[in-house]
């Protein structure tokens, strides 16, 4: 496996190779856009919880509902939402998504200011906000190879990816500064500044006309609808190495993600003995190898065995859980979780590059949708699986034994699937000539 084209690339704007998708007027008003989206995003989190357990004095049941009230309309409406993305103009829905979270910041900030907040109101914005999130979100994924050519998706990705990680390392601390500043009311605010700010990149951004998914048959809305949806499962499930990326996708979200969010602060309290300052500072270790993997990747023009890499980082990334799982220092683990975010930079961005370069436009909200609902909703079960197998077993060791599931089911596919091996980051058919800007 070789790597090429790192250093200089020719052509106006910026040269270096590893910022050239900032050349696109669009890629780079759709990167401030999410770069803002994922600022609220990040305060969104904290300000909710903030809201249950110091505003509300209410008591851990509740906290977990208000996560839980973030989260859930993904299981319903991602899918919904990748069918409109196919059929609709995706510009819209992204508007319409980011005006849905202004409104409920907005409506918040409000209701703290009147003193009319209580737990039943705040689950509501809670599960309102969320909606607009699980709207926007595979629209948000399906634009990115929309708005730039396949031979820099892989560089967009990355810098995607990096804008996002370094938006939700700083968002909780931005919106910690707002409280302190002019309360939770002006935490919520700020979250509704920021998206009005987004929304201001997001208007003048123009979207290359596309195949529309072809019209449905008669019948109802709902049986309309779930035909689309079937379809994106189709593709998928035919698609042989995209429904290799996928399940690899489904075995991160499981036993990787969802045990690290849940298991870490745990692992880092028994085995570590560090406090709640410390804990958080293992999270942005992990953080600042994803951005500078992400940056390091960028810079590669073209990766011609970018499915082997991706499933190497996989495993390196499982290897050092294993390990993490039984150290009991906290340096080493700290070093540990640097490596691991390196590694995991290059299988989370390649993954997401090998799916968007090989996946049509016609179909690609449907399966941004199903990427949205695997990764958004498989890490939650995940994190509940990792919670009961470590009151069975303990936090660190069923920690390594998740990393170990990992790296068995990535040597299986890297043994075993020669088509995944060899897949580029993007075709080798010639690029075709770019279809004027449309509707989107």
């Amino acid at each position: 496996m070789a790597l090429q084209g790192s250093g200089q690339q020719s052509g106006r704007g910026l040269s270096l190779q590893t910022f050239a998708a900032f050349e696109l007027r669009d890629f780079r008003l759709l990167w401030a856009n999410n770069f803002s989206y994922a600022l609220v995003q990040g305060i969104e989190r904290f300000a909710f919880a903030w809201l249950v357990i110091d505003t509300l004095q209410a008591g851990e049941i509740y906290l977990g509902l208000s996560a839980f009230a973030l989260g859930i309309p993904v299981f319903f409406l991602s899918l919904p939402a990748g069918v409109l993305a196919d059929r609709w103009n995706r510009r819209t829905l992204l508007v319409v998504s980011q005006l849905i979270v202004l409104a409920g910041a907005l409506l918040a900030a409000i209701l703290i200011w009147v003193d009319l907040m209580n737990l039943r109101v705040a689950l509501g914005m809670a599960l309102f906000v969320g909606t607009g999130v699980a709207v926007g979100q595979p629209v948000r994924q399906a634009l990115v190879p929309a708005v730039v050519p396949p031979h820099r998706l892989m560089n967009a990705i990355t810098l995607n990816s990096a804008g996002q990680t370094v938006s939700q390392m700083i968002g909780p601390a931005l919106g910690g500064v707002a409280i302190a500043v002019a309360g939770l009311e002006g935490n919520f605010a700020l979250q509704a500044i920021l998206m009005a700010l987004g929304l201001i990149f997001l208007l003048p951004l123009r979207i290359p006309a596309r195949a529309l998914a072809p019209a449905a048959a008669a019948g109802s809305a709902l049986r309309v609808m779930a035909g689309d949806v079937v379809e994106g499962f189709r593709f998928i499930a035919r698609t042989d190495n995209i429904r290799s990326l996928f399940i690899l996708l489904l075995v991160t979200s499981l036993v990787i993600n969802g045990p690290w969010t849940t298991l870490l602060p745990r692992v880092a309290q028994l085995q570590l003995d560090a406090d709640g300052p410390a804990a958080s500072w293992l999270f942005a270790y992990l953080g600042m190898g994803l951005t500078c993997s992400s940056l390091a990747l960028a810079s590669v023009r073209r990766l011609p065995n970018a499915g082997g890499w991706f499933i190497c980082a996989l495993m390196t990334s499982s290897t050092f859980a294993i390990i993490i799982g039984f150290s009991y220092s906290y340096l080493l683990t700290a070093l540990l979780l640097a490596l691991t975010g390196l590694s995991a930079g290059v299988f989370t961005n390649l993954n997401l590059t090998l799916i968007q370069s090989y996946t049509p436009q016609p179909v690609m909200g449907r399966v941004m949708a199903i990427f949205t609902l695997i990764m958004l909703g498989g890490t939650p079960v995940g994190g509940l699986l990792g919670g009961l197998g470590a009151a069975w077993l303990g936090a660190g060791h069923w920690f390594s034994i998740c990393g170990g599931a990992s790296v068995a089911v990535g040597a299986i596919f890297l043994l075993t699937n020669p088509g995944l091996r060899r897949m580029s980051s993007h075709p080798e058919a010639p690029e075709p000539a770019r279809a004027p800007a449309g509707p989107g």
